[in-house]
């Protein structure tokens, strides 16, 4: 007897999703994780409960997808089912717990996902003490972004703390479920409006060569993702808000050609494309929606005429204006229909990424005593070469990675991009008038790759 609610089609976004997944196959990097450091006492009865809510509540952690005979991909609501909570007990054991509970987690993200058989939800709860746990959370891209992972852990906190206390767990309903979404953008998308943003595109991205970055690769074979790592105080990060302030920009604009101004240091181009991501959620009901609606924006950045950070701060900040006007076209009909210049068969027009991300919120209180800590997840490059993600936390300054490729990336081209990110942040901090020939970007040694 068939399992499937409903049959709708995928979303442009889910079917290059479903693509990618079965060319990487175990290998696929698109994993959505979060883990939730849990202090006191905690039943894990309820928890798994709240687990199994959320699943109700929420049609894309209970959707699979399947190929059709027409050779459209198809995703599938079925009824809710248990979710297996995994547990792991680690006490009584060697020292360095924390580490083993993070290479149990690391385990538990790694491990592949059938998108056709499902689930594409998974979560282990690991004992660290009497009243210490990890709780590992892992969604597949294909049902879920960052923006999601922060739905299900703060839903999962909130139905966990009223089943404590005994109440009730009747949180509202999700304004509209992802499936609404997918049936909106691809009607949206056959619209004249659609058709002349997907011009916009094409006009912007003709002519557009892949950033080609003059970096050591690793040795052949190595897959680890090797990252570098900043940290500016305080004082710093406010001298940034300050600089974008005076500048009419915002402070992801200012560090986005902050980090533009290396890669055409690196680069030795001109004329480049990062991407940046962005939530694509258009209608406000989206926002408590689980679902995969973050979409990826090519931002075309020109330095030539040497100009001052200062100068390349406001081409940036008319790019990003613009990109964000025509943020509804998936990234991947943007740079199919544009004539950029393709190097092969597996060329990227973007080959590096640039993120802001938001702070963590503080610990969440249950009754009897428990406290949920969101922990900070260190970012790997996925299929892109460098993967750029900062926080700004307030009051405490800016800190983040840049991980690369392990397989075309190593960790001292890692560690110099890091340096140089901090060296050209402190001249942006200081107002920018620096040309962008003149910064102190110390240069990786010439072994051209990118735009793959």
């Amino acid at each position: 007897m068939s399992r499937d609610l409903y049959v709708f089609p995928a979303s442009p976004g889910q079917e290059w999703m479903w693509l990618i997944h079965h060319m990487f196959r175990e290998a696929s990097p698109y994993r959505i994780s979060g883990v939730v450091r849990l202090r006191g006492p905690l039943d894990i009865g309820l928890l798994s409960r709240s687990l199994d809510l959320l699943v109700e509540r929420h049609e894309a952690l209970r959707t699979v997808f399947r190929l059709e005979p027409s050779g459209d991909v198809s995703q599938v609501i079925r009824p809710a089912e248990r979710v297996e909570l995994e547990t792991v007990d680690l006490t009584g054991g060697a020292a360095g717990t924390d580490e083993r509970a993070h290479a149990q987690l690391r385990a538990l993200c790694m491990r592949p996902f059938d998108l056709a058989q499902g689930p594409l939800v998974r979560a282990a709860v690991i004992r660290i003490g009497p009243d210490d746990h990890m709780l590992g959370l892992v969604l597949h891209h294909i049902v879920s972004d960052g923006w999601s992972m922060g739905v299900v852990t703060s839903e999962l906190a909130e139905t966990y703390a009223l089943l404590v206390a005994g109440d009730p767990p009747d949180l509202p309903e999700p304004a509209l479920q992802y499936a609404d979404f997918a049936l909106w953008h691809r009607e949206w998308l056959a619209s004249d409006a659609a058709a002349d943003h997907v011009a916009y595109w094409t006009r912007k991205l003709d002519g557009a060569e892949p950033l080609r970055l003059p970096i050591d690769p690793a040795a052949p074979g190595v897959q680890a993702s090797p990252l570098g790592s900043l940290r500016l105080g305080p004082a710093t990060a406010a001298a940034l808000a300050e600089t974008a302030r005076a500048e009419g920009t915002t402070v992801f604009m200012v560090l986005l050609s902050a980090f533009a101004a290396i890669l055409a240091r690196w680069s030795g181009q001109q004329d480049f494309v990062i991407t940046v991501p962005v939530a694509g959620r258009p209608q406000p009901e989206l926002a408590g929606t689980v679902g995969f609606f973050v979409n990826t924006l090519p931002i075309r950045v020109n330095t030539s005429g040497d100009p001052t950070l200062r100068e390349l701060l406001h081409r940036v900040r008319a790019g990003c204006l613009e990109a964000y006007d025509h943020q509804d076209v998936p990234y991947e009909t943007m740079v199919r229909k544009a004539a950029w210049r393709r190097d092969g068969p597996g060329a990227r027009l973007g080959p590096v990424m640039f993120a802001l991300r938001a702070p963590l919120g503080p610990p969440l209180r249950a009754p009897a005593g428990l406290t949920m800590e969101l922990q900070e997840i260190t970012p790997t490059a996925g299929e892109m070469d460098v993967f750029a993600e900062l926080v700004d936390v307030p009051g405490q300054g800016l800190h983040g990675h840049l991980a690369g490729n392990g397989a075309r990336v190593g960790q001292e081209t890692m560690d110099l991009l890091a340096d140089s990110l901090t060296r050209v942040l402190t001249v942006a901090a200081a107002g920018g008038g620096t040309r962008v020939p003149d910064l102190p970007v110390p240069l990786a040694a010439p072994h051209p790759v990118g735009g793959s």
